[in-house]
């Protein structure tokens, strides 16, 4: 069943099936993808397939072994996390369920050892490996194997001879751009890389709060704070800034370097970050730009002031002629920001006070009950010479002044409407300088 392992040191995707450790040659992992709310069934009498998914344009079978052998239950932490790792060998391309993928390792060749010494066609495994420093013992999975034991696979069209003249160039997919952040490499879609510079420096929305932006070729460039996405390093700490545009807009991602241009030929199923493997079995987070800048509404900031005002006029509505901020407290909601003096961290503890400048601040929690006692963030609003500190859930955006329209809707209240990358959101206003503290 097999041959020998050959490498000297072998670089293994590991993952879990229920209770199994498992490790699979990264060479035959082309990408891991989301379960799929519903695959499609194609039904056999028996065998282990749990369905077909569409995988570049191919229908591509998938096993799950725990139709075949007994894989225990998998432990609660992962519940959520399964994928289907989509496996190629010898251009026989099949899917398999897992629990979860926890990286990449690698295993010197002494510390992997073929324990079954049959040749029984119904087993799937024959090899075990130990991770150095961790010890942790993997069951090495031989894919070939897998797929004439599972008698499912797509099989891949013969080769056709291209000359060389018109091979010269021609990429393998699209181009990504790789970026270093902390312990991610990730790759940005090349076109949509405009810019990576020194690390400029930045402006703070509001005291405590993590969300910056900068000044960039005449607009407002707002920078995610670190961890927005896995490993992004903090701005405070990163070297670099990389810019992406996307529909007219753009965001900062902060970087610790601008490594290389390389093809893939996915580009991960509509996922944030869709992970996959490079020739050398490097795992590489590829971004999906659409979805990044649908998941960050604050890519508004960077909206060219001269344009917003004429859609405004287009559409209806009145154009807002200051800038409101966004936050959520159980619903997201739009104040203006003249009447916010700072944004501050909520003091450990909570309370109907807090100290603030010197004395007392009264406290108001626009946060649901479910919410009381979490970490949240204290708008401080002022209305003459009172002051009111508001409790809110997080700041979610800023709005620039004549980026969005104003409807009113009578008995004071009103609307106000931003167009974003997933179509429009409306916020209900709130006056919170209007607002009084009762008792």
């Amino acid at each position: 069943m097999g041959a020998p392992l050959p490498h000297p040191t072998l670089r293994l995707a590991a993952a879990h099936v229920g209770a199994v450790r498992l490790g699979i040659p990264a060479e035959a992992v082309v990408q891991a993808i989301p379960v799929p709310a519903q695959q499609a069934l194609l039904p056999r009498r028996q065998g282990a397939l749990a369905g077909v998914v569409l995988h570049e344009g191919a229908l591509v079978p998938v096993v799950d072994l725990a139709r075949w052998v007994d894989v225990g239950q998998p432990r609660g932490e992962r519940l959520g996390s399964a994928r289907i790792l989509v496996l190629r060998q010898d251009g026989r391309t099949l899917g398999l369920q897992v629990d979860s993928v926890d990286g990449l390792v690698e295993v010197p060749g002494a510390d992997v050892a073929r324990l079954h010494h049959d040749e029984d066609a119904e087993e799937v495994f024959h090899s075990a490996a130990r991770v150095p420093d961790s010890g942790i013992i993997l069951s090495v999975l031989d894919v070939g194997h897998l797929a004439a034991l599972a008698a499912s696979w797509h099989q891949a069209a013969p080769p056709v001879d291209i000359p060389a003249t018109e091979q010269a160039g021609t990429p393998a997919g699209r181009d990504y751009a790789l970026l270093q952040l902390d312990d991610v490499l990730l790759g940005v879609p090349a076109g949509d890389l405009v810019e990576v510079m020194r690390m400029p420096a930045l402006e703070r929305f509001g005291a405590g709060i993590d969300s910056a932006w900068c000044g960039w070729r005449g607009r407002h460039l707002p920078v995610l704070a670190g961890g927005a996405l896995p490993g992004l390093p903090s701005a405070d700490v990163a070297p670099l800034l990389a810019v992406l545009e996307h529909g007219g807009l753009a965001l900062g991602l902060p970087v610790r370097s601008a490594l290389a241009l390389r093809s893939f030929a996915t580009e991960g199923d509509g996922e944030l970050v869709a992970t996959v493997y490079d020739e050398d079995g490097q795992e590489v987070r590829l971004l999906a730009t659409a979805a990044l800048f649908a998941r960050f509404p604050e890519a508004l900031l960077s909206k060219p002031e001269e344009t917003g005002g004429a859609r405004a006029a287009q559409d209806g509505g009145v154009p807002n002629e200051e800038a409101y901020i966004v936050y959520e407290a159980g619903q997201p909601a739009a104040t203006p920001i003249g009447a916010v003096e700072q944004i501050v961290p909520l003091s450990a503890g909570g309370g109907a006070t807090m100290p603030w400048d010197g004395g007392a601040l009264p406290l108001v929690d626009l946060r649901p009950v479910q919410e009381a006692g979490m970490p949240g963030h204290v708008l401080v609003a002022s209305h003459g010479e009172r002051r009111t500190g508001f409790v809110v859930t997080r700041v979610a955006l800023l709005i620039p002044a004549g980026s969005a329209r104003l409807y009113r809707l009578g008995a004071g209240r009103g609307f106000v409407t931003v167009d974003t990358a997933a179509g429009q959101a409306s916020y209900r206003i709130v006056d919170l300088a209007e607002t009084t503290v009762k008792g």
